[in-house]
């Protein structure tokens, strides 16, 4: 086991609130100088396991390591953490330099030492030019600069950071990403992130921790975790891809044949499946990502046809993102399936709202997906 100070090993770790498993047996190991995100959906514990690591709640069962020392039973002054709330909670009636240096001042730093050390970290966040303000003179972006800088000034090992971007409009929201990122580069400590936000994981995380329900889904890299994910909830939750499940009816030449519900059919190439345990009677689930999918008008085409790979159905909502378009269609079942089309390309013969069209994809853009218990609660055919 590596025993850097910035490790962070969780063991084994479940949280109960009462009757109530938030956490569920979880084992996660997050490297020293990671910029990790943890993402879910409301209420799939991400936050509670930030609380966990930073000893504002402690754990039910297991064990929780910051650089290879268990630290159960430590407040959160000796864990070698700092955490930076979602509402800043900074003092109102403090300058921005005071704010900084508090918790200095409880261990009884002198003053003008103080003030230098809250002018050195206030200078890495650009807001020293700022120091004298309070924080009721300062743009909600400026506040959260205070509060990375009060957080950062205790040297801590690892920083965690409770959604800190969550109440910053788009622009500044982007303009801080570049700034935490720049940052924890520059101090190579351990950061661990929550978020709701796929971009914003995307964007950040050398490790994104995927969690529903108090369990990990997945775990990775960005990329891994856009481009494979390994079950229909991560796909679905992380975006970029239409999700759907069926039965194998046939193998053949490489190509397996399958079959939903509905009676639709896909084909799917057999270099795809890789370890899934695929034979003929089997119910599987897999995803096709959005910009996979072409789609044009359907020419005739009912979705009574069964073509592979091809589904009929109205045009439900069409948004422009500048250099794409986002097209979704929906079929009769009401099930919705979302194309990323090239901007050239779709303005070359535009859709309306209502529109019969038809969404196709080869059977080599067919990513085979895992089924959890946690997806299976989920209703799949459909893309998202």
């Amino acid at each position: 086991m590596s025993q850097k100070s910035g490790d962070v090993e969780i063991k084994s770790v479940s949280k109960r609130f009462g009757p109530t498993l938030a956490i569920d047996d979880i084992d996660l190991f997050i490297p020293d100088g990671a910029y990790c995100c943890l993402i879910g959906p409301s209420g799939c514990g991400k936050t509670t396991i930030l609380r966990m690591i930073a000893g504002h709640e402690e754990t039910t069962e297991g064990h929780i390591l910051i650089g290879g020392r268990p630290v159960e039973g430590l407040v959160p002054s000796e864990r070698g953490t700092a955490m930076m709330f979602q509402s800043y909670a900074l003092f109102p009636h403090l300058s921005v330099a005071d704010n900084v240096s508090f918790s200095l001042k409880m261990k009884r730093v002198g003053k003008a030492q103080r003030r230098e050390q809250a002018m050195e970290i206030l200078t890495r966040v650009q807001m020293e030019h700022l120091a004298d303000r309070v924080p009721a003179q300062l743009s909600g972006g400026q506040q959260q600069r205070v509060a990375l800088a009060r957080a950062l000034i205790t040297d801590p090992k690892v920083l965690l950071l409770d959604e800190p971007l969550s109440a910053l409009d788009e622009f500044l929201r982007l303009q801080m990403r570049e700034e935490l990122r720049r940052l924890q580069a520059d101090i190579g400590i351990t950061f661990i992130h929550v978020t709701h936000t796929q971009p914003e994981a995307l964007a950040l995380a050398d490790l994104i921790v995927v969690m529903d329900q108090g369990r990990i889904d997945q775990e990775g890299e960005a990329r891994v975790i856009y481009d494979s994910p390994a079950t229909p909830y991560v796909a679905q939750f992380m975006g970029g891809w239409n999700v759907f499940d069926g039965e194998v009816k046939d193998i053949a030449n490489g190509t397996a044949e399958v079959e939903n519900a509905a009676g639709e059919r896909f084909a799917v190439d057999g270099k795809n499946v890789g370890g899934t345990d695929f034979g003929v009677g089997q119910s599987v689930a897999f995803s096709v990502r959005r910009d996979k999918v072409g789609m044009a008008r359907a020419n005739g085409l009912d979705e009574g046809q069964t073509l592979p790979n091809c589904l009929v159905g109205e045009v439900r909502a069409i948004e422009y993102q500048g250099t794409w378009v986002k097209v979704t269609m929906v079929r009769k079942n009401g099930s919705q399936l979302v194309a990323a089309l090239d901007e050239v390309d779709y303005f070359a013969d535009p859709m309306k709202m209502g529109d019969t069209i038809k969404a196709e994809w080869a059977a080599k853009d067919v990513h085979m997906l895992k089924t959890t218990a946690s997806a299976d609660a989920r209703s799949m055919g459909g893309g998202g």
